[in-house]
């Protein structure tokens, strides 16, 4: 038996569907293919939501974690394409003439030495010196090298074959019936790689840039694949399909990725009404904001707010959310060295009336205060509010 959440948190968020009294987890939060940052599974997610909002509804719709691609089959997907894994989307690795991996370096054929070493034993006999030393001599008893005429091995880097798909995220769209609560839509986020990285066979890790032209081109590819293969079965041949491709972040960067396009299967084997997407994410503060300084300003005065009350803090630091040039989250960290609840309720109450007086308004914002052990304190404001929200942890 189905059934749903009573409360709502807020507008942006989906009641969850809770079937035999237990919230059904979806494979892809267990998957070993993980992404590369936790700025990334956030992102990833979080941005999986707001294009999946704006197709399904939150007061229309329900939600439920994936549970049409099971634990095997996301791990088959997301794979290399090989003989035992023919459903892998990645690309398969290409095997030179010598059989070698071309993720690894690559040397001369060892069979071309044997064979070229079995030409000396052929030509020559053994022969064994005064001082007891065991060499090749040819037919007239002249003692040969046995390394003349085999050529040194020689070490190849060869280009590598990219991971491009990383992750797939999958979220189940419920609506309500008079039988229950039946699947209504699926939304599919493909998580693409920025930057491919590898170990040679000597440790030597290589990078390799992958163009936003070809994992667009990859992510489309991949999103009518999967839409096909879904669409095989009786059931979901008539379900909308929304997928969205994001652009994961490099591992080295603070913040997360973007998503660069979506699109909706409503029947068929294919994703059509692809979209692009004018999202992008930036840390503060820049460390050289250049021309943009101004345009970040807000962040600057709130900093210079806070740490003229509280000079001793460890750090603040943030980052921005821009859709279509629009700025629409804000997302701030200040690191403490103060525990007592006063202190803490002190910082908190500044806080707040720095951020009326200095942040930007009708967006969202989250304001945690943490130290060393935990977060301390939170402060936020639901985008198109006015008034923020706060509360001071127990310990």
């Amino acid at each position: 038996m189905a059934k749903s959440t009573s409360n709502q948190l807020a507008n942006q968020n989906y009641r969850a569907v809770i079937t035999d009294g237990k919230y059904q987890l979806g494979p892809s939060a267990s998957s070993d293919y993980t992404l590369s940052s936790t700025g990334n599974a956030f992102a990833f997610e979080d941005g999986l939501l707001r294009l999946s909002r704006e197709v399904f509804p939150t007061d229309q719709y329900f939600l439920q974690e994936g549970q049409l691609i099971d634990s095997d089959t996301l791990t088959s997907w997301v794979g290399r394409e090989d003989a035992d894994n023919p459903e892998g989307l990645n690309p398969s690795i290409p095997i030179d003439s010598g059989g070698t991996d071309p993720e690894t370096t690559s040397s001369d054929s060892e069979t071309t030495v044997d064979n070229q070493s079995t030409s000396i034993e052929e030509a020559t006999a053994t022969s064994v010196l005064e001082d007891g030393q065991e060499v090749m001599v040819d037919a007239e008893g002249n003692i040969i090298d046995e390394n003349a005429g085999i050529p040194d091995q020689v070490v190849t880097q060869v280009q590598s074959t990219p991971i491009y798909l990383s992750q797939i995220l999958e979220k189940n769209i419920m609506v309500e019936t008079e039988d229950g609560y039946q699947l209504a839509g699926i939304v599919l986020g493909l998580s693409m790689n920025s930057r491919y990285e590898y170990t040679d066979s000597e440790g030597v890790v290589y990078e390799e840039e992958i163009s936003m032209g070809e994992m667009r081109e990859r992510g489309r590819a991949y999103a009518n694949i999967i839409v096909g293969r879904l669409r095989a079965t009786e059931e979901l041949r008539s379900i909308p399909i929304l997928v969205g491709i994001y652009r994961q972040a490099p591992s080295d960067e603070i913040v997360g990725g973007t998503f660069v396009l979506d699109g909706i299967s409503r029947e068929g084997n294919a994703v059509s009404d692809w979209k692009e997407l004018n999202e992008y994410r930036v840390a503060l503060p820049m460390t050289d904001a250049g021309v943009e300084a101004e345009k970040y300003a807000y962040f600057d005065n709130f900093t210079k707010g806070i740490r003229e009350f509280f000079p001793n803090l460890n750090g603040i630091s943030g980052q921005v959310l821009y859709e279509d040039d629009q700025l629409k989250t804000l997302d701030i960290e200040i690191v403490t060295q103060f525990y007592q609840i006063t202190e803490i309720t002190a910082l908190s109450q500044h806080v707040l009336d720095t951020a009326q007086r200095t942040l930007p308004e009708n967006i969202e914002i989250e304001i945690k205060i943490v130290s060393n052990s935990d977060t301390e304190a939170y402060i936020g404001r639901n985008a198109g509010e006015t008034e923020y929200q706060s509360h001071i942890f127990r310990q």
